[in-house]
């Protein structure tokens, strides 16, 4: 049976070799030994100078509608599934429910005009992402994708309803509204 002085005796001189070894792991930028390491050093520091960005930044691509209406697509799709989620959650822990939110909302008094910004940047992205959702099933069923002319022509399409369908949902509540208070 190992005495308790030795066994802690053990215990330090494991965890002095474990720490030496690795603190002597580590490759600083003075202690570079094969001329790979060299190179690479002498490499990062040549790329650092040139003041570069990392990697392809957007600016270096020309816009095009085909990455745009698809990048815009997942973006929405994230937006209001974190919106789902955090206002499900805030309105399941917090002390007052979805309609007490809206009449206090309501209570404000905002004229159209304002409101109506508001509702076109909440009906914009959900329409927009059911219609494109849509055209990307057709071209998930290889419809349209053999013609680019055709998808700029459903992309075009789909940006256009879009802004016209949030427009007139937006147009409809105000008329709504202002039937209300007449």
């Amino acid at each position: 049976m190992i005495n308790i002085p030795t066994a802690i005796l053990c215990r330090l001189g494991a965890r002095s070799s474990i720490s030496r070894s690795f603190g002597t792991s580590i490759v600083t930028k003075s202690e570079a030994k094969t001329p790979i390491q060299k190179f690479g050093w002498e490499y990062l520091l040549k790329q650092r100078s040139k003041n570069r960005p990392i990697a392809p930044h957007l600016t270096v691509y020309q816009p095009q509608l085909t990455w745009m209406l698809s990048g815009f697509h997942r973006i929405s799709g994230c937006v209001m599934a974190g919106t789902l989620l955090v206002g499900g959650i805030g309105f399941a822990v917090l002390p007052f429910d979805f309609t007490a939110f809206v009449d206090f909302i309501r209570s404000w008094n905002l004229p159209c005009a304002v409101t109506a910004v508001f509702k076109y940047i909440i009906a914009f992205p959900i329409i927009f992402h059911t219609l494109n959702g849509i055209r990307f099933l057709g071209f998930d069923l290889a419809k349209g994708v053999n013609n680019v002319g055709q998808i700029y022509k459903s992309g075009y399409l789909v940006s256009g309803l879009s802004a016209i369908l949030a427009l007139a949902i937006v147009f409809n509540s105000c008329q709504n509204k202002s039937n209300k208070t007449a």
